[in-house]
Protein backbone atom coordinates (compact mmCIF):
# COMPACT_ATOMS: atom_id res chain seq x y z
CA UNK A 1 0.00 0.00 0.00
CA UNK A 2 1.58 3.36 -1.21
CA UNK A 3 -0.62 5.41 0.81
CA UNK A 4 0.25 6.44 4.37
CA UNK A 5 -2.36 5.62 7.00
CA UNK A 6 -3.58 8.81 9.17
CA UNK A 7 -6.29 7.59 11.54
CA UNK A 8 -7.96 4.94 12.52
CA UNK A 9 -11.78 3.60 11.14
CA UNK A 10 -12.81 1.96 14.06
CA UNK A 11 -12.78 -1.08 16.37
CA UNK A 12 -13.31 -4.53 15.15
CA UNK A 13 -15.55 -5.01 18.17
CA UNK A 14 -18.22 -2.10 17.22
CA UNK A 15 -17.69 -1.80 13.98
CA UNK A 16 -21.44 -2.32 12.02
CA UNK A 17 -21.32 -5.70 10.27
CA UNK A 18 -17.67 -6.27 10.96
CA UNK A 19 -18.79 -10.44 10.50
CA UNK A 20 -19.13 -9.79 7.36
CA UNK A 21 -16.10 -8.77 5.92
CA UNK A 22 -12.26 -10.96 5.48
CA UNK A 23 -10.26 -9.54 8.51
CA UNK A 24 -6.24 -9.18 7.57
CA UNK A 25 -4.51 -8.88 10.94
CA UNK A 26 -1.35 -6.99 11.91
CA UNK A 27 0.48 -8.10 14.69
CA UNK A 28 2.16 -5.41 16.77
CA UNK A 29 4.13 -5.77 20.33
CA UNK A 30 2.43 -3.84 23.20
CA UNK A 31 4.63 -0.91 23.37
CA UNK A 32 3.75 0.09 19.99
CA UNK A 33 0.76 0.80 20.50
CA UNK A 34 1.35 4.42 22.21
CA UNK A 35 4.06 4.93 18.89
CA UNK A 36 2.61 7.29 16.22
CA UNK A 37 4.33 5.86 13.24
CA UNK A 38 4.65 2.78 12.26
CA UNK A 39 5.74 0.64 8.87
CA UNK A 40 3.82 -3.10 9.43
CA UNK A 41 3.10 -6.25 7.90
CA UNK A 42 0.29 -8.37 7.60
CA UNK A 43 -0.62 -11.94 7.88
CA UNK A 44 -1.17 -11.67 4.03
CA UNK A 45 2.41 -10.18 3.41
CA UNK A 46 0.53 -6.60 2.26
CA UNK A 47 3.26 -3.69 4.04
CA UNK A 48 1.31 -0.95 5.77
CA UNK A 49 2.77 2.91 6.99
CA UNK A 50 1.17 4.92 9.60
CA UNK A 51 1.72 8.06 10.85
CA UNK A 52 -0.94 9.22 13.79
CA UNK A 53 -2.01 12.14 15.42
CA UNK A 54 -1.05 11.43 18.81
CA UNK A 55 -4.74 12.05 19.65
CA UNK A 56 -5.72 9.18 18.27
CA UNK A 57 -3.00 6.98 20.46
CA UNK A 58 -2.79 4.75 21.72
CA UNK A 59 -3.79 2.33 19.69
CA UNK A 60 -6.03 -0.76 20.83
CA UNK A 61 -6.23 -4.52 19.85
CA UNK A 62 -8.80 -4.45 17.17
CA UNK A 63 -8.22 -1.51 16.08
CA UNK A 64 -9.08 -0.92 12.19
CA UNK A 65 -6.74 0.61 10.10
CA UNK A 66 -8.01 0.55 6.32
CA UNK A 67 -11.02 -1.11 4.85
CA UNK A 68 -10.30 -2.40 1.36
CA UNK A 69 -11.35 -4.17 -1.60
CA UNK A 70 -9.25 -7.30 -2.48
CA UNK A 71 -9.91 -9.30 -5.71
CA UNK A 72 -9.19 -12.56 -3.36
CA UNK A 73 -10.95 -11.95 -0.28
CA UNK A 74 -13.91 -9.38 -1.17
CA UNK A 75 -14.01 -6.67 1.32
CA UNK A 76 -11.27 -6.61 3.69
CA UNK A 77 -10.48 -5.12 7.09
CA UNK A 78 -6.97 -4.71 8.24
CA UNK A 79 -6.82 -4.93 11.86
CA UNK A 80 -4.21 -4.36 14.76
CA UNK A 81 -3.71 -7.35 17.32
CA UNK A 82 -1.58 -7.53 19.96
CA UNK A 83 1.32 -10.11 20.30
CA UNK A 84 1.39 -11.91 23.86
CA UNK A 85 4.42 -11.69 25.71
CA UNK A 86 5.53 -12.39 28.99
CA UNK A 87 4.66 -9.82 31.71
CA UNK A 88 5.12 -10.00 35.85
CA UNK A 89 2.04 -10.34 37.63
CA UNK A 90 1.49 -9.03 41.28
CA UNK A 91 -0.97 -9.71 43.12
CA UNK A 92 -0.35 -8.06 46.55
CA UNK A 93 -2.05 -9.50 49.91
CA UNK A 94 -3.29 -6.73 50.97
CA UNK A 95 -3.08 -2.55 50.95
CA UNK A 96 0.39 -2.46 53.00
CA UNK A 97 1.88 -4.84 50.65
CA UNK A 98 0.58 -2.79 47.61
CA UNK A 99 2.33 0.48 49.15
CA UNK A 100 5.47 -1.09 49.54
CA UNK A 101 5.48 -2.84 45.80
CA UNK A 102 4.45 0.80 44.36
CA UNK A 103 6.93 2.53 46.29
CA UNK A 104 9.62 -0.29 44.78
CA UNK A 105 8.53 0.01 41.00
CA UNK A 106 7.98 3.68 41.36
CA UNK A 107 11.63 3.56 41.51
CA UNK A 108 11.90 1.44 38.29
CA UNK A 109 9.66 4.39 36.23
CA UNK A 110 8.23 1.03 34.40
CA UNK A 111 4.90 1.40 32.35
CA UNK A 112 1.99 -0.69 34.57
CA UNK A 113 -1.44 -1.76 34.43
CA UNK A 114 -3.38 -2.12 37.75
CA UNK A 115 -6.52 -3.50 37.31
CA UNK A 116 -8.28 -5.51 40.65
CA UNK A 117 -5.61 -5.41 42.56
CA UNK A 118 -3.08 -6.58 40.19
CA UNK A 119 -0.32 -5.06 39.09
CA UNK A 120 0.67 -5.98 35.28
CA UNK A 121 4.46 -5.14 33.83
CA UNK A 122 6.95 -6.24 30.94
CA UNK A 123 9.12 -8.78 32.32
CA UNK A 124 12.44 -7.31 33.57
CA UNK A 125 15.47 -8.64 35.38
CA UNK A 126 16.20 -5.71 37.30
CA UNK A 127 12.25 -5.59 38.57
CA UNK A 128 12.77 -9.47 39.28
CA UNK A 129 15.70 -9.05 41.40
CA UNK A 130 14.18 -6.04 42.87
CA UNK A 131 10.86 -8.75 44.17
CA UNK A 132 13.12 -10.93 44.82
CA UNK A 133 15.35 -9.01 47.04
CA UNK A 134 11.91 -7.41 48.82
CA UNK A 135 10.52 -11.47 48.76
CA UNK A 136 7.80 -9.84 47.00
CA UNK A 137 5.74 -12.64 45.74
CA UNK A 138 4.89 -12.80 41.67
CA UNK A 139 4.38 -14.78 38.44
CA UNK A 140 5.49 -14.86 34.76
CA UNK A 141 2.53 -15.19 32.42
CA UNK A 142 1.80 -15.20 28.67
CA UNK A 143 -0.50 -12.14 28.64
CA UNK A 144 -1.77 -10.40 25.56
CA UNK A 145 -2.51 -6.81 26.28
CA UNK A 146 -5.68 -5.14 24.44
CA UNK A 147 -4.00 -1.80 25.59
CA UNK A 148 -0.13 0.21 26.46
CA UNK A 149 0.90 -0.18 29.35
CA UNK A 150 0.83 3.62 30.95
CA UNK A 151 3.41 5.19 32.95
CA UNK A 152 1.54 6.50 36.54
CA UNK A 153 1.97 9.73 35.63
CA UNK A 154 0.19 9.55 32.16
CA UNK A 155 -3.05 8.37 34.23
CA UNK A 156 -3.42 11.17 36.92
Amino acid sequence: MDDIIEEIIGNVDTYPDAGKYHIETVYMDNEDLAKPIHRVTSDHGHEYRMRLDRKNLPLKSGDIICKKMDDEDGETLVVIHTQSQEMIVIKPKDIDQMGVIAHLLGNTHKPVKIENGTIILERDPVVEKILDHNHIPYDLEEITLSEPLEHVDLRY
